[in-house]
C-alpha cells in the first residue's frame, strides 16, 4: 500500500495544499462581515471602503468555487488510479497464492475484497476521510478567527467546541464497536447464503427450506438487535451537543454585554456565528466517522490479503528444457494443518507407462498428484523426475511439462475454442477437429450452433459433455505427462471406450497417471498402487507379478 501511495505522492500533496486553502477561504467571509459591521459609517469614504469589501468578500468566493472544483477533480482522478491500482495488486496477489493459502479464503470472501471492499475504499479516501479532515480544518480555522477577533470571547467559544467534540469522540468509538460487530454478523450471513445457493439442488431435494429460512432468519435477527443499539447509540448525543452550545452561546452574549462592554459588535457575531457554525461540521465529522469504520475494516481486510506471504514463485529455480523421465517418490510425507496426509510414500514409476492410483476416497489419491504439480509443499522425502529434484527445478517448467484434467471439469463462460486452446495459439482448428474425429464425439460438436466459436453454457451442456471439452484441452496441451483425476467418472460406457484407446495413444509416447476406480481403467494400467490410509497397500507391475507392502 505504501508503494502506491508513493507513486502518487506529488498529487496528494497538492491536493493537500488545495484543501487547507479551501478550507481557509471558507472560513473567511464572516471576518469580512465582521470588519463590515465595525466601519465607522461617518468617515468620507465609506462608498468606496463598502465596495472594496464586496470586491474582497466575492473575490473569496469565486476563489473558493474555482478551488474546490480543481481539488475535487484532482481527487477523484487521483484515488481512480489509486484503487486500479489496488485492484491490480490484488487480483495478481491471489493468482499467485501457493494453494495452501488459497485454500484459507473461501470464494465470497476473495470477491467481497476485490470488489465491494475495493469500493469501500473509494469511499474512504474521496467520501470520508477528506471530508474528515477539511471539516477539522475548517474548525481549525474557525478557532483562530475567533481568537483574532477576541482572545476572551474566542475561549468560551473553543471551551464549547472543545466539549462537543470530546462527546462526538465518544460515541463514536462506541459506534466503531458496534459496526464492528454488524460487519462480523454480515460477513457469517454472506457465508451461509453463499453455502446455501451452492448446494440449492440439496435443499429442493432434501426439503430443507424451512430449515435453511429459519436459520437465515436467526442471523437476520441477531443482526437486527446490533442496529437496534446502533440506531439508538447514534441519535442520543445530539441533544446533549444541542444543550452545550446554547449554553455556550449564552455564556458569549452574557461576557460580551455584562462583563465587558468594549467588545465590538463585529466580534460579538463573529464568535456567535463561529461558534453556532461548528455544530455542523460536528456533526459531519459524527456521521462520517460512523462511515469509515465500515470502510477502514475493508482497508484492514484488504491489507491482511496484501501482506499474505504465501505467494507462488514460479520462476523460482533451475529452468530442464524437456523434462521427461522416470517419476519417483522417496519417502514422501505432507502434512495438511496438523493431519498427515501421504505417509513416507515412495514407489517408481517408469517413463511411457500407464499408472493408475487406486484406492477408497480419503486416502490421498488426488494429493499424491498435486504435490507432484507442486500445488502443494511436501512435509519430508524427495520427488524426483528423470533424477531432478521437482523442489529445485522451477515451478513453470514443470508444468509446462504437465497436462492435467480433473472429475469436476473447468470450462469458462467462452467460446469453445478459447476453453480449449486456453490462448494457446500453436493449437489450431485442425488439430481440435481431428481430435474430435478421433474421439468420435462429432454429435456433441455438431450440435452446437457455432461450431467451435459456440459460446458455451454451462446450463445447456450435460457434466459428460463438459468433461469431453475438458478432456480435449489437456490432450491438445501436448505434454510429457498426463494427470487424468477420475477422467471418466461422468461419462457413459461408449464415449469412455473411445477415451480410454485416445489415453492408450497418449501412453506410448507420454506417461500417463491415472486416479480411478473403475475396473476397466485399472485393468488396462502398466502399473497399479492401491493406496491406504496415506500410505502404499500394494503395488501391482503387470509384467512383474505384485509387490506387496506391509502398514
Amino acid at each position: 500500500m505504501k508503494r502506491i501511495i508513493k507513486k502518487y505522492v506529488k498529487s496528494i500533496l497538492i491536493i493537500g495544499i488545495l484543501l487547507v486553502l479551501c478550507d481557509f477561504l471558507s472560513a473567511l467571509p464572516p471576518y469580512i462581515v465582521k470588519q463590515v459591521v465595525d466601519i465607522d459609517f461617518t468617515r468620507e469614504d465609506i462608498f468606496q471602503t463598502i465596495l472594496f469589501f464586496i470586491f474582497i468578500y466575492t473575490s473569496i468566493h469565486l476563489g473558493k468555487i474555482l478551488f474546490k472544483y480543481i481539488r475535487d477533480v484532482l481527487i477523484n482522478t487521483t484515488i481512480c488510479k489509486i484503487l486500479k491500482d489496488i485492484r491490480k495488486i490484488l487480483f495478481d496477489k491471489i493468482l499467485n497464492f501457493k494453494m495452501i493459502t488459497f485454500n484459507q479464503y473461501n470464494s465470497s470472501e476473495l470477491y467481497t475484497r476485490l470488489t465491494s471492499d475495493v469500493d469501500n475504499l473509494f469511499n474512504l479516501f474521496f467520501g470520508f476521510l477528506y471530508k474528515i479532515l477539511s471539516n477539522i480544518l475548517y474548525i481549525v480555522f474557525m478557532i483562530i478567527m475567533m481568537f483574532v477577533a477576541n482572545i476572551n470571547l474566542a475561549v468560551i467559544g473553543a471551551i464549547t467546541v472543545i466539549l462537543i467534540s470530546l462527546i462526538v469522540y465518544k460515541f463514536t468509538k462506541i459506534l466503531g464497536k458496534l459496526d464492528n460487530e454488524i460487519l462480523k454478523k454480515r460477513d457469517r450471513e454472506h457465508k451461509e447464503f453463499s453455502e446455501l445457493y451452492n448446494k440449492n439442488k440439496l435443499t429442493y431435494l432434501f426439503k430443507l427450506q424451512n430449515k435453511n429460512v429459519n436459520k437465515m432468519n436467526d442471523l437476520f435477527y441477531s443482526e437486527l438487535k446490533i442496529r437496534k443499539k446502533y440506531i439508538f447509540t447514534h441519535h442520543f448525543p445530539y441533544w446533549i451537543i444541542a444543550i452545550i452550545q446554547a449554553i455556550g452561546i449564552y455564556a458569549i452574549i452574557y461576557y460580551a454585554l455584562n462583563i465587558n462592554v468594549t467588545i465590538s459588535l463585529g466580534s460579538i457575531y463573529l464568535v456567535l456565528y463561529y461558534t453556532k457554525e461548528c455544530k455542523t461540521p460536528l456533526e459531519e465529522i459524527c456521521n462520517q466517522l460512523e462511515e469509515l469504520q465500515t470502510c477502514i475494516n475493508s482497508y484492514k481486510r484488504i491489507r491482511v490479503l496484501m501482506n499474505e506471504t504465501g505467494e507462488e514463485n514460479i520462476e523460482e529455480g533451475e529452468y530442464i528444457e524437456n523434462l521427461n523421465g522416470d517419476i519417483e517418490f522417496q519417502n514422501v510425507s505432507m502434512k495438511y494443518d496438523k493431519e498427515m496426509i501421504l505417509k513416507n510414500m515412495s514407489f517408481i514409476i517408469k517413463k511411457g507407462t500407464k499408472v493408475t492410483i487406486a484406492g477408497r476416497t480419503g486416502v490421498g489419491k488426488s494429493t499424491l498428484t498435486n504435490v507432484l504439480m507442486k500445488l502443494y509443499d511436501i512435509e519430508s522425502g524427495r520427488i524426483l523426475i528423470d533424477n531432478h529434484d521437482i523442489s529445485k527445478i522451477t515451478t513453470k517448467c514443470l508444468r509446462d511439462n504437465i497436462s492435467y484434467i480433473s472429475q469436476n471439469p473447468y470450462i469458462f463462460a467462452d467460446t469453445v475454442r478459447n476453453n480449449i486452446t486456453l490462448g494457446n495459439k500453436q493449437i489450431t482448428d485442425k488439430q481440435i477437429n481431428q481430435l474430435i474425429q478421433d474421439m468420435g464425439v462429432e454429435n456433441l460438436f455438431s450440435k452446437l450452433d457455432d461450431g467451435l466459436d459456440t459460446k458455451i453454457k454451462l446450463s445447456k451442456l450435460s457434466y459428460g459433455e463438459l468433461q469431453i471439452i475438458a478432456f480435449i484441452r489437456a490432450i491438445l496441451h501436448k505434454a510429457n505427462f498426463y494427470i487424468f483425476d477420475e477422467p471418466t467418472s461422468n461419462i457413459d460406457l461408449q464415449t469412455e471406450r473411445m477415451i480410454q484407446n485416445i489415453i492408450d495413444k497418449i501412453s506410448k509416447k507420454s506417461t500417463v497417471i491415472i486416479i480411478a476406480h473403475r475396473k476397466s481403467t485399472i485393468e488396462s494400467s502398466d502399473k497399479i498402487i492401491y493406496l491406504k490410509d496415506g500410505q502404499i497397500d500394494t503395488i501391482i507391475n503387470k509384467n512383474l507379478g505384485t509387490n506387496c507392502y506391509k502398514l
